[in-house]
């Protein structure tokens, strides 16, 4: 697999899997930015083990999750469910890190990578020890076991600054009874066999029970506690649901003539696969026209229905739907659209997954040249032929001084930077866009760029009705005929040349082309008004040294770039441009160094 290969990936947090020519993941991962992560596998410093992966690999999936806590809960589940090849079985597993829970009075959780007889309890194994670090750190920050002391736990004469930070109840130095440890023990069981709901109800039953008594100092050890385990294994996202559910949700995005639906499959309240389909001919097909062939198509070949499916807004007919899941599964099946709660949480996640999935795509069709966006254009702006070859303008000054224009081709939906063209607007003292836009379309129709560039099958003008009217009036006056499009700020709103107005969502491809045109167009337009605008300060600069004319002038810009470069330049390297000589250099030296 090369780096060309992959999608187009978000810089968001989440979870990413290779998969081998056979369709089996081989390696999962997390990141914080998956596509700055998942592009060092590709790097000339990447790991030995990295290169391989990337070496068997043949295409890549990944899943967007709101935050590293989720991509971490995630990447568990995956491992666990596909056990790929790179993840846990490089090595045998008597060489992977474990936690273990001592078997004694006062039981301490260890680091080990031996899994004996001994009556302890293990957990794992995890897949590297730097996870098992962060879980061990994140037990010792919530749950107040000993942390030293030894196997088995030996006497200490005073307790250690944990205890003082109230971080462990000390039994080293007899401050707490074995019942009370055990609680605590109970509790980090709890938490290691992924029962989180009940290490919540035990931290609440004891803040509770502590306020009943009036020990307001101990209950808010334990409401900080709680807080703490909700926030720091995200026991409240959308990837860790403690109430052991088997569901399926869906979430379905649309794109002009493109959709994506991706179907998340949870087990026992934990997120543990993803499927997805990319869909086309979907510009006039409602959420339940796309829905439909999924379903049927996923449904058919599934060899478990969960008890309970979700579905994304839609007109579905839950009556069909309801008795084809039944007749699957052999049981009865709910099937819901969530409207509140945290099921709407879980569709939202589905719906973030399936419009980032869309975009990558697009971006993929792009990047193979198929151009989406250009087919799209043409239906929604009811153009006559596909607007293959696209040129787009825009107009940039400063307090109406140094007004440029820019002229950038798009081909294909691919810029085509080797025939950008700028241009200064003369006959201008005063801000002026449809002026501005008037020029420069009647410039490059009627001068010497009518003759070397292709006559293109769109103009984009950026602004709105005012500037697509000064654009237009300048081709009637040239008897040109090429279909106009502007593109307005305000709600990224498409006028056509009839001056009707085209609102369309963001992620549509015509738009998403469009957007690239004018942000392409406006960038050159701002460059080159700041670069005339710092070439007019240093001529107005270089005007006060005496002795240097208008052809010197013009040499010390043709050789220096800016003031600074002339102001380090020695006095030899000056005279020897040529027009200067040493006496004019001699003048800039001292006007400089004055």
């Amino acid at each position: 697999m090369t780096r060309a290969e992959l999608p187009i990936l978000p810089k968001e947090a989440g979870s990413y899997q290779f998969i081998d020519q056979d369709g089996v993941v081989i390696y999962v991962g997390k990141a914080i930015n998956l596509r700055s992560r998942v592009n060092s596998y590709f790097s000339k410093s990447a790991e030995d083990k990295a290169k391989l992966i990337v070496l068997k690999a043949i295409r890549l999936e990944y899943i967007v999750t709101k935050n590293e806590v989720e991509a971490l809960i995630l990447e568990s589940n995956l491992i666990k469910r596909y056990k790929p090849h790179y993840n846990v079985l490089l090595k045998d597993d008597k060489h992977y890190p474990f936690l273990k829970l001592t078997k004694e009075k006062y039981p301490i959780l260890i680091f080990t990578r031996r899994v004996l007889k001994d009556g302890a309890s293990y957990y794992g194994p995890y897949p590297n020890t730097s996870a098992l670090r962060k879980v061990q750190d994140l037990i010792a920050s919530i749950f107040p076991l000993r942390q030293n002391s030894g196997v088995p736990m030996q006497k200490r004469k005073k307790a250690c600054l944990r205890f003082h930070m109230g971080r462990c109840l000390a039994p080293c130095v007899d401050n707490t009874s074995p019942e009370e440890y055990a609680k605590i023990v109970e509790q980090v069981k709890a938490f290691l066999e992924g029962r989180i709901e009940d290490s919540l109800q035990n931290l609440e039953q004891e803040m509770k029970l502590a306020a009943s008594r009036q020990n307001f100092e101990l209950a808010k050890v334990f409401r900080d506690r709680a807080n703490a385990l909700k926030r720091l294994t995200g026991y409240d996202s959308d990837m860790a649901r403690a109430s052991g559910e088997d569901l399926d949700f869906l979430g379905l995005s649309k794109a002009g003539n493109y959709a994506m639906v991706q179907l998340f499959q949870m087990r026992k309240g934990r997120v543990v696969g993803r499927d997805k389909r990319f869909l086309s001919n979907a510009s006039n097909a409602s959420n339940a026209e796309i829905l439909e062939p999924y379903l049927i198509d996923y449904y058919k070949q599934a060899s478990y229905v969960p008890p309970l499916i979700l579905f994304p807004e839609s007109n579905l007919d839950l009556d069909f739907w309801q008795k084809f899941f039944d007749s699957r599964s052999k049981r009865k099946v709910e099937l819901r659209i969530p409207k509140r709660g945290d099921k709407l949480d879980l569709l939202a996640m589905a719906n973030r997954n399936a419009h980032t999935g869309l975009e990558s795509e697009l971006a993929m069709l792009e990047r193979r040249g198929e151009a989406p966006g250009v087919k799209e254009l043409q239906e929604l702006a009811k153009l006559k032929n596909p607007p293959w070859r696209i040129e787009g303008y825009d107009i940039s000054n400063l307090m109406g001084t140094h007004t440029v224009a820019s002229i950038v081709v798009f081909d294909g939906g691919r810029s085509k930077k080797s025939q950008y063209r700028k241009m200064r607007i003369t006959g201008l003292d005063k801000p002026d866009d449809f002026y501005s836009m008037h020029q420069v379309i009647y410039r490059r129709f009627s001068g010497s760029l009518h003759d070397k560039m292709p006559v293109p099958d769109l103009l984009l003008i950026d602004g709105g009705k005012g500037q697509l009217s000064s654009a237009k009036r300048a081709l009637n006056e040239l008897n040109i005929e090429i279909p106009l499009l502007g593109l307005a700020k305000k709600q990224e709103t498409i006028i056509t040349e009839g001056k009707e107005e085209i609102i369309v969502p963001e992620s549509h491809p015509a738009l998403r082309l469009l957007i690239n045109i004018r942000d392409e167009a406006h960038r050159i337009a701002v460059g080159y008004n700041r670069k005339r605008r710092g070439m007019a300060m240093t001529r107005s600069i270089l005007e006060d040294i005496p002795g240097v004319g208008k052809k010197r002038r013009d040499a010390l810009l043709a050789y220096f770039s800016s003031i600074d470069e002339i102001k380090k330049a020695s006095l030899d390297e000056i005279a020897a441009i040529a027009g200067v000589g040493k006496v004019a250099a001699i003048a800039v030296k001292e006007f400089f160094a004055s």
